[in-house]
């Protein structure tokens, strides 16, 4: 009877229990809503999170909070645990805060939010910047730098955006400006502006200029990036830039020119920067115009007065409309235009004026998009094309001479290159789909079409002794002329799956086709993130997915480049060797596209005093990559044979620590411990061949330890005595505080071979120290904000140039780099 008894009560339990769930998911409320910027184009990873009604505004979210995340097409599914009203919270680093402090949420309504992109305002309004959020959905380990963070850290060359990418750990500017990612090639990652490919279809680099006050957004998908994000192993880098809106503004920058006084008083730096924007229709049409022009000149120490600057001009425009021609349809165009000169390109105590040479260049991509918002998903097709020229002449033709005490003569190489690319894409993301929880999909393809048409005229040098004796002589034979097309063909398919609440799950693939090397296995990507009600808000994800590399036209061409004759003599200058013809051999259709294996790992939580912590953990293995192997056929025959031999390697481990404060300041620190390896690191080339086996070491821009931290914050007044409160005003402080090993170098002996293991020396290592102060103060009823910046505070030499060549009497004299500078910024804000 017991027995029974308790049966029956179990079951009426159960009842009880399912009618209570029943009771309860019928109370829950699921909200349909989407999330715009202020021109009415959707805007993705919007974090959503409803609050009680009458709730703080500084009230955070906690891990059960009711939250969604945006969709690529802005839309997201909120759930809520019951109709009423509520205060509505949307944050995303790059907007300002949005809050609706009461909202009624019932049955069968569309929740619509608008939000602005983050800018500086010359009004005096209460806006809060979004602060760092730890979203359970975002899978991607993305560093993301906004236009606050790019016009306030007094980091070298401000006025350039592309100098801004070392405030992001992983990323390393080598000793000659290029900049690494994540220890890889400058052509392995992948550039993109407003969605479009924009790197440098010769090289993979990035040579497009443009307006720093214009760029809204560098992101940067370092690891566990989805199969949508480009050809790059090392990352995709979005560069977005500003729209117009409904006001019109303008605002200008560095009207004022700078002077530099060592050898006498001289213009040296002047960077004016202009931006127009407003409406063309209210509500309807858009326009923003960006243009800045940069001049500077650059003195070089340990050369002769009147020898030792090199000079530059380059200007850029960039134009971008928006026309919303429809509530669901938004059609865009742009059109950027760069056109450089440089005066003694590659100055330098080992490279005097006459051995330099001067370039000219020109950068021009139109773009056209249209996104159309279907069945309450998203479609886009785009288009681009790029045409870049590129014209490096010497100085003369005088006999170019390689000395131990650096070079003589005029450089052996006029080049002149001209490069196209056109590009179609296709992107689609479909409305979330709800089984077994939320699923996002995307799908996308993209096809381009490249060329190069290259002229490399070069002529004999020599090689010396320190007594003037005849080392080396190095001839050219063959055509000077290179033409090269491809078509590339890429793929991509992707499943964003939220099967509980703060677990996501993504997996997909890419797959590419190109002319030459054909088609690439798929290449499948899975991440997922975590962030469990027990950890307090902590974040945990996790990824691993293959990455094909594509082949650049530079590669590509290299199959008709010309053969180099070296002839050797001895000191009484008998011929001891050669002559060796020296030639570059490959076919094109024989190589497979370099492969990357990426393993990541992070976790990330809000800890004490606000600071935001994050540890990242990334394995970077790279095998079939393109490199040359030497060959002596015979005495007289040497051959560089192009391969995939090369396997690389990148571990790294990352902390950082990051707070916002007083709404719109913030500080970051991060420490960064690496290794960037390859078993072949030797750098054939045609002008300077090199008779020594290919071998492993580290790559020229490895660095094991690297602290970086930046920030800004407001001077207080009461720090100052009263009477000069009014001197104070609106001040901010500004640093940044850099600090890495020394890249590696190889040595050299008097006939340009190897000595001793390839990179097996090192630079000093590398710390700077810049610090600013920045006054916002009114005049004439428009605000106005000069920066006074102390660059290299603690003047440390930091070479970037070194002899190394062993037989020199000057082996091992480095030349300093930047030295202690004085900057100064003043830009037009608007109207009061």
């Amino acid at each position: 009877m017991a027995t029974s008894a308790f049966r029956r009560i179990a079951r009426w339990g159960l009842l009880a229990s399912l009618a209570l769930a029943t009771l309860s998911a019928q109370e829950k409320l699921t909200v349909m809503g989407s999330v715009a910027d202020e021109n009415g184009a959707p805007v993705r990873d919007v974090r959503v999170t409803a609050f009680p009604a009458g709730s703080p505004d500084n009230q955070s979210a906690g891990p059960t909070q009711p939250a969604a995340t945006s969709d690529p097409a802005g839309l997201f599914v909120l759930e809520v645990p019951a109709p009423g009203d509520y205060r509505i919270q949307a944050e995303r680093e790059g907007f300002f805060v949005f809050t609706n402090p009461s909202v009624s949420l019932d049955a069968g309504m569309r929740l619509e939010i608008h939000m602005n992109h983050l800018k500086e305002l010359a009004e005096s309004v209460d806006v809060h910047f979004s602060p760092p959020v730890i979203d359970a959905s975002q899978t991607s380990d993305t560093k993301r730098l906004d236009n606050q963070q790019i016009l306030n850290v007094p980091y070298p060359a401000s006025q350039d955006y592309r100098s801004a990418f070392s405030l992001m750990p992983g990323a390393l500017l080598d000793s000659s400006g290029q900049i690494h990612f994540n220890g890889g090639y400058t052509s392995e990652i992948n550039y993109r502006l407003n969605g479009f490919e924009v790197s440098d279809p010769a090289t993979g680099g990035l040579n497009a200029r443009l307006n720093v006050d214009t760029v809204q957004t560098i992101e940067w998908d370092a690891s566990r990036f989805s199969p949508d994000e480009g050809k790059g192993s090392a990352g995709t880098v979005d560069i977005r830039t500003e729209m117009g809106d409904n006001h019109w503004r303008f605002e200008g920058t560095n009207f004022i020119p700078g002077f530099g006084i060592q050898n006498g008083v001289y213009l040296n730096h002047w960077s004016p920067r202009i931006k127009l924007s407003g409406p063309i229709k209210k509500g309807r049409a858009w326009f923003h115009n960006a243009f800045d022009t940069y001049y500077t000149v650059n003195t070089v120490s340990g050369l002769p007065s009147g020898q030792n600057r090199t000079s530059s001009f380059i200007g850029s425009d960039l134009t971008r409309l928006q026309w919303n021609v429809t509530n669901t349809q938004i059609l865009s165009v742009s059109f950027l235009a760069n056109i450089g000169d440089t005066n003694r390109n590659g100055l330098s105590f080992l490279s005097p004026a006459e051995t330099t040479t001067n370039q000219r260049q020109a950068l021009f991509l139109g773009t056209i998009k249209d996104q159309w918002m279907v069945a309450g998903g998203l479609v886009e097709f785009g288009y681009a094309q790029t045409r870049a020229y590129l014209r490096s002449s010497p100085q003369g033709d005088q006999p170019y001479v390689v000395t131990p005490f650096g070079a003589s003569g005029n450089y052996f190489e006029d080049q002149t290159t001209r490069t196209g690319r056109e590009e179609w894409l296709v992107n689609a993301f479909p409305a979330p789909v709800h089984a077994h929880g939320s699923h996002q999909i995307q799908i996308g393809v993209d096809v381009e079409h490249s060329g190069i048409d290259q002229t490399i005229d070069r002529h004999e040098y020599t090689t010396v002794r320190a007594d003037g004796s005849l080392v080396r002589d190095v001839q050219f034979l063959g055509s000077p002329q290179q033409f090269k097309n491809n078509v590339e063909a890429y793929g991509y398919a992707l499943d964003r799956w939220s099967p509980v609440a703060n677990l996501t799950l993504e997996g997909g693939f890419r797959t590419q086709w190109d002319q030459y090397t054909g088609g690439s296995p798929f290449a499948p990507r899975l991440s997922a993130a975590w962030s469990p009600k027990w950890s307090g808000g902590a974040r945990f994800a996790a990824g691993w997915g293959v990455f094909y590399d594509a082949i650049n036209l530079n590669m590509l061409a290299l199959s008709q480049e010309q053969d180099s004759i070296s002839t050797f003599y001895g000191p009484a200058g008998a011929v001891t060797e050669g002559p060796v013809e020296t030639r570059f051999i490959l076919d094109p259709h024989d190589l497979r596209l370099p492969r990357f294996a990426l393993s990541s790992f992070s976790a990330e939580r809000k800890l004490a005093w606000g600071v935001y912590g994050k540890m990242n953990l990334i394995s970077r293995e790279g095998s079939r990559g393109f490199t040359f192997e030497e060959t002596l056929v015979n005495p007289s025959t040497n051959l560089y044979t192009l391969d995939n031999i090369q396997r690389q390697r990148y571990r790294a481990a990352e902390f950082a620590a990051r707070r916002t404060f007083l709404s719109r300041y913030e500080w970051f620190a991060s420490y960064t411990r690496s290794e960037s390896r390859a078993n072949a690191v030797i750098n054939y080339t045609v002008e300077n061949p090199i008779f020594t086996p290919q071998a492993g070491g580290p790559l020229p821009w490895d660095a094991p330890n690297r602290f970086l931290a930046w920030g800004w914050g407001p001077v207080r007044k009461q720090w100052f005595p009263h009477f000069l409160a009014p001197v104070i005003g609106d001040t901010d402080a500004q640093i940044l505080i850099d600090y890495r090993t020394g890249f590696p170098f190889s040595v050299t002996d008097e006939t340009g071979d190897l000595v001793g293991p390839p990179d097996s020396r090192r630079f000093p290592s590398y710390g700077t120290v810049n610090i600013a102060l920045e006054r916002r103060f009114p005049f004439r009823g428009y605000m106005w904000a000069l920066r006074v910046a102390l660059v290299n505070v603690l003047d440390r030499a930091n070479p970037n140039v070194v002899n190394s060549d062993i037989d020199s009497p000057q082996f091992l004299t480095y030349q300093r780099g930047q030295a202690r500078a004085f900057n100064l910024r003043l830009r037009l804000l608007g109207k009061k």
